[in-house]
């Protein structure tokens, strides 16, 4: 979350030599988040320290390389990460890790250290840092030791489930230039996460060029980058405050790259020039997220209630019309596509979404809790001391989608006898709003993607004191079946997990939306591939 206030516009110029493989590569102008939602401003340059929107993220991820890539099957991909590999022993709880050799865009050798800074600075930074406990990271580490210029070894405090170590915790970790950072403390680095020249040195397959604070950043090829080299030799994304003034843009030869939003399906004839291909959104989950900690919603707290508002919910309406048909139904934090680690039930759920909208079911389980109509007091239920069943919904501005999904639901809870209020609000400070423990919110509707938590087993989501539990959740049951995913091998503790959430529902889960991509002639799939964010875009006529 991004605490720091900023006051006015910061621009950048960075001064690089030309380079000759830059003017030969082609460019290309599109915008963050294409293939996954609307497009987000960047506001954070430094990882660790951003936070952790996809935007911010997916810039970090070119100017800084993960130690582990993992693909789009979510397992580790060797040629492309920077670690060689990882030996596991001493019964899970020893992890040596060792290192390709790979340089600083300056030319410098990248050293075991400068990974094991990143982790000194996640420990430094505390529960502030957006993924803190996820992957265990960092408080299963017991100890952490340089063993050479290419080799570390992480020790835990117990054993662990090496998938799910590997996969969620030692993904964590890249390199970070202590050297160039000059020994800046921690609250100096996040003071400073919107300041270009603390990324003069990188080690990702660009480098920064210009960055103008909401309004676009220009990255060029790093020709030190040790990785498969970029085929781009110019990138430029710009910054959009909705996808519908994305398209435009898009539409009048301003971006190269781009979604087709939803709301705009219909204008798609407008781009028949240019080259489609389709994704499934990103090995993501969207949800409601509920304030448990706000007494004005204290009837949340309640299964009952919970259960009644996700059988209220049409999935298969929304993506019907809100996504044009492109979507999956989600009933779980288990992202459904790809279905790698969903269990049968959850894939049949899937199948057939049907079986868990019972709006009937739902107004029972409202009567069973206690709401029910006043007689000369309109449609909406009460309890036995008149308060109406009523709860005001946050979710992101620059999307018609979203305002779409708003009005389907609210239509769907009215029904149920439900008060839906919606209100928009930028992303950023939607996430403020989210991160304050002490806030007044009541709900809010988000989006998780599974970056770095590969191996989705929910803690720092869902656990109690996770990260990333806007909503201070709290079961101790949840809080073992978790545990459990962590240390003991094998799908059969996830699949307990996911029973639990499907029947418990921390949050209310909603469907996610597959996206249209569009790109022009000139590229090729590949070069347009090479700017998303852990997302694959097939080909489509």
């Amino acid at each position: 979350m991004n605490r720091v206030r900023i006051l006015g516009w910061i621009a950048f110029l960075a001064m690089l030599p030309p380079l000759s493989s830059a003017t030969r590569l082609p460019s290309l102008r599109t915008t963050t988040d294409v293939g996954l939602s609307s497009p987000l401003n960047v506001n954070s340059l430094l990882p660790v320290f951003n936070n952790q929107s996809i935007g911010n993220a997916q810039i970090n991820e070119l100017l800084y390389w993960p130690l582990l890539w993992i693909g789009n099957r979510i397992t580790i991909r060797w040629r492309k990460s920077f670690a060689r590999s990882v030996t596991v022993s001493d019964h899970d709880r020893r992890y040596l890790v060792r290192l390709k050799r790979w340089r600083w865009s300056d030319g410098r050798p990248i050293t075991a250290a400068d990974v094991v800074y990143s982790f000194d600075l996640i420990r430094a930074f505390g529960t502030r840092y957006l993924n803190y406990d996820i992957g265990g990271i960092p408080g299963i580490v017991r100890r952490i030791t340089v063993r050479g210029p290419r080799q570390f070894v992480v020790v835990t405090r117990h054993a662990v489930d090496p998938d799910w170590f590997e996969l969620n915790g030692l993904s964590q970790l890249m390199a970070l230039p202590r050297f160039a950072w000059k020994g800046e403390s921690v609250e100096g680095l996040y003071a400073h996460q919107t300041d270009p020249r603390f990324v003069r040195v990188v080690d990702g397959p660009y480098r920064l060029a210009r960055f103008v604070l909401g309004r676009k950043v220009v990255l060029v090829r790093n020709p030190e980058f040790s990785g498969p080299p970029a085929p781009l030799g110019r990138l430029v994304y710009r910054m959009y405050t909705s996808s519908e003034g994305a398209f435009w843009s898009l539409r009048s030869g301003r971006l190269d790259v781009g979604n087709i939003p939803h709301a705009l399906y219909r204008a798609r004839r407008l781009l028949h020039s240019m080259r489609s291909c389709f994704t499934n959104g990103g090995f993501d989950i969207n949800y409601i997220v509920l304030n448990y900690r706000n007494p004005r919603v204290a009837f949340l707290r309640k299964v009952r209630i919970r259960r009644a508002l996700q059988y209220a919910i049409n999935e298969r309406l929304i993506i019907e019309v809100a996504f044009n048909g492109f979507g999956t139904p989600g009933f779980n934090p288990v992202p459904a596509d790809p279905p790698t680690y969903l269990s049968p039930l959850l894939r049949h759920l899937v199948r057939h979404p049907g079986l868990l909208y019972r709006p009937g079911r739902a107004r029972r389980l409202l009567r069973e809790a206690g709401w029910r109509k006043s007689p000369g007091r309109g449609w909406v239920l009460r309890n036995d001391r008149g308060r109406p069943l009523a709860l005001t919904l946050l979710f992101p501005s620059g999307s018609r989608t979203e305002v779409i999904e708003g009005d389907i639901l609210k239509q769907e809870w009215r029904a149920i006898g439900v008060d839906l209020h919606l209100r928009e609000l930028p992303f950023n400070l939607l996430l403020a709003k989210l991160d304050d423990p002490k806030g007044s919110w009541q709900a809010a509707y988000i989006a998780w993607d599974y970056e770095p938590d590969y191996y989705p087993t929910g803690e720092g989501l869902f656990n109690t004191g996770g990260g990333t539990n806007y909503g201070g959740y709290s079961n101790p049951r949840l809080d073992r079946l978790i545990r459990d995913t962590n240390v003991e091998p094998g799908r059969k503790p996830l699949y307990a997990y996911e029973r639990f959430t499907l029947r418990h529902l921390p949050v209310l889960f909603m469907p996610l939306q597959g996206n249209i991509v569009k790109y022009r002639s000139r590229l090729t799939l590949p070069e347009v591939q090479s700017t998303l964010y852990h997302v694959s875009c097939r080909p489509r006529r």
